[in-house]
């Protein structure tokens, strides 16, 4: 089966002829053109160039583009991000455009076509999908409204206006939930793919009241407005443990539920099973880079076999580190291509 054809399988509840092999490839695509994650990120062409090197040689099931995906709309309303253009790091937000509450008031929604780097995302986004569309599914991030209102506010301000300002907070969730649904709506519109990352929502990030009161409904919203314009499916992902808001995150309508590694996966599984959604087991991202092959195949065949009988299922990691060893993502996708569905 070609990567597509696997994805499709998955997607309609079939057995494809593999476990799906999907490592989440963002500054790891620069290490292997030898570029530092802040070229590559103000770069469309090296974007492009990185992420069809990164496919070249892995042959992954799914390619999401993106460098530093939780910075791009933050820095298009005015937050200030510190590149560094001599080390391997990855891009970082420097300074809240909301440190002042009133300052909302004067922000407008960002033009995706115009606006920072956004125009520079969605064109890389297109051209790779371009070059693999026969092959591999083409998919982009987008920065959840929780997590956006956060990168804006500061995350300890935003934490105290749920509790003692929450009509400030309710107004700055709807601004942010609205610039979500514009960024995507943009990719949308040009065939790509969709996941939705709210890396602030897991706790004790947020507790699960705060996560059910004031960001399950938007989330909810945002998903089955973004399918109204086209989406046939999006992906909410947030890595950490998620097991209290879990009941939540299969009802917002993802079409995937994610459970990063130490998570106790079996009863991720029968809560994906029960909402006949995708689930993604992850092994830690770091072995990728330091750890062995024993510890490697230790944590994979333990995700398998909690995770893959049945179907619906893909492997994954979380962030590729830069430095990540490509040998050890390779051995990574043989412990999947060895796997047999139910043993």
């Amino acid at each position: 089966m070609l990567p597509l054809e696997r994805m499709q399988a998955i997607a309609k509840g079939e057995i494809p002829d593999r476990v799906p092999f999907v490592p989440t490839i963002y500054e790891h695509a620069a290490a292997l053109i030898g570029v530092t994650p802040s070229a590559m990120a103000r770069s469309a062409e090296l974007i492009v160039k990185g992420q069809l090197k990164a496919y070249e040689l892995y042959r992954h099931d799914l390619v999401t583009v993106g460098v530093d995906i939780y910075n791009v709309e933050a820095e298009a309303l005015g937050c200030t991000v510190a590149y560094n253009t001599e080390e391997p790091v990855v891009p970082a937000i420097i300074s809240h455009v909301l440190e002042e509450k009133a300052t909302l008031s004067r922000l407008s929604l960002p033009d995706p076509e115009k606006d920072g780097r956004m125009p520079l995302l969605l064109e890389a986004a297109s051209r790779i999908k371009e070059k693999l569309r026969k092959e591999v599914l083409v998919g982009a991030a987008i920065v959840g409204p929780f997590t956006l209102a956060a990168l804006l506010r500061g995350y300890e301000a935003l934490v105290l206006d749920l509790v003692m300002d929450p009509g400030f907070a309710g107004e700055l969730l709807d601004f942010t939930t609205e610039v979500s649904f514009v960024f995507g709506k943009a990719f949308i519109k040009r065939g790509v793919g969709l996941s939705i990352n709210e890396s602030w929502i897991a706790p004790p990030l947020l507790s699960p009241q705060l996560y059910a009161e004031y960001v399950y409904p938007r989330h909810k919203r945002l998903i089955e407005r973004l399918k109204m314009v086209g989406a046939p499916s999006i992906g909410l992902i947030s890595g950490g443990n998620t097991t209290a808001i879990v009941d939540w995150l299969v009802r917002t309508g993802s079409s995937i539920l994610v459970a990063d590694y130490g998570t106790d996966l079996a009863t991720y599984k029968l809560k994906a099973q029960a909402a006949n959604i995708i689930l993604r087991g992850n092994i830690q991202a770091a072995l990728l880079e330091t750890g062995t092959e024993e510890e490697i195949a230790a944590q994979a065949r333990e995700v398998l076999n909690l995770g893959a009988p049945g179907g619906r299922f893909i492997l994954g990691c979380g962030v590729v580190p830069y430095h990540a060893v490509p040998e050890k993502i390779l051995f990574l996708k043989k412990i999947a291509e060895e796997y047999r569905w139910g043993n």
